[in-house]
């Protein structure tokens, strides 16, 4: 009898450590300053009849947080943001203000993490790239004259965790199989190209970018959406072509930044490049 018990709980053991919903978790630690992107799900406007200062308005996180390969917030998760100042379009002139302020968002264990930042027009940066924005791109950002303040749904955002949390992930994290090759186009900004250029010139006519693709070709490169809508594409010029390794090319190449930049909005703008019929989406690291 006493035998028949010990098998019987030696297998509830075994079948409970091969059970998904029992697998060990793993502690992670997400930093202070950790980057999260929020999307808006509604209007916002700077008229205080529609929205008031302290009111809390619809978004979600529009990417996952990873942190050391670990998913710690999940795309789609719903994030606490609130209406912080307001300023109404007045007469002569005098433009609209609103401001957004993030929350928190929970964690894949439930846990909240407390947010700073949100999106305020105002305290935009002031590298080169910001600058030649205010002069090249002819598009109602958000301080048009005498205009209400507008961000419309789908308006993307940035905040950062406040303090460094502890989150719990399940041990299924660790375990990947890989269907597919990784994707065989990357485009990416080359930021550091910009500020070295510049050289404090307030206009950058052309956006330099870096063009990474599999195969010995690279046939037509334009851009063919700007935040998922389509457009009339904008050709790509590719300046110097580099041979890589395991039959890859790198291209430095450029693409006119009024032309691109007619399409942006409010927030934070990507767009998709189009190579060889293979696409990537490249989000512009600047805030609108």
């Amino acid at each position: 009898m006493f035998r028949s018990k010990w098998w019987v709980s030696l297998l509830a053991v075994a079948l409970a450590a091969l059970l998904p919903g029992t697998m060990y978790a793993e502690t992670v630690a997400v930093p202070s300053g950790t980057r999260v992107f929020i999307e808006l799900d509604q209007l916002v406007t700077s008229k205080k009849k529609r929205n008031a200062p302290g009111s809390f308005v619809r978004a979600h996180v529009w990417r996952d947080v990873v942190v050391d390969g670990k998913t710690v917030v999940r795309t789609g998760t719903p994030a606490m943001v609130q209406i912080g100042n307001i300023k109404g379009a007045k007469v002569a002139g005098v433009k609209g203000h609103v401001e957004l302020r993030a929350l928190q968002v929970a964690a894949v264990d439930g846990r909240d993490l407390m947010l700073v930042g949100g999106y305020d027009k105002s305290g935009k940066n002031l590298t080169a790239l910001s600058v030649s924005l205010a002069v090249v791109i002819f598009v109602p950002l958000i301080f048009l004259k005498g205009k209400q303040a507008k961000l419309q749904p789908g308006t993307i955002f940035d905040a950062m965790v406040a303090n460094q949390t502890s989150i719990e992930v399940g041990d299924s994290q660790h375990v990947t199989l890989k269907l597919a090759h990784a994707n065989p186009l990357t485009v990416t900004v080359l930021y550091d190209q910009i500020e070295s250029n510049a050289k404090g010139e307030k206009e950058v006519k052309d956006l330099p970018l870096r063009i990474t693709v599999e195969g010995d070709s690279i046939d037509n490169p334009r851009v063919i959406k700007v935040n998922d809508v389509a457009i009339s594409p904008i050709p790509i010029t590719v300046v110097q072509v580099t041979s890589g390794e395991e039959n890859t090319l790198s291209a430095e190449a450029s693409v006119n930044l009024k032309a691109l930049g007619k399409h942006f909005t409010q927030g934070f703008n990507r767009f998709t490049v189009e190579v060889n019929g293979q696409t990537d989406d490249v989000m512009l690291d600047l805030e609108l």
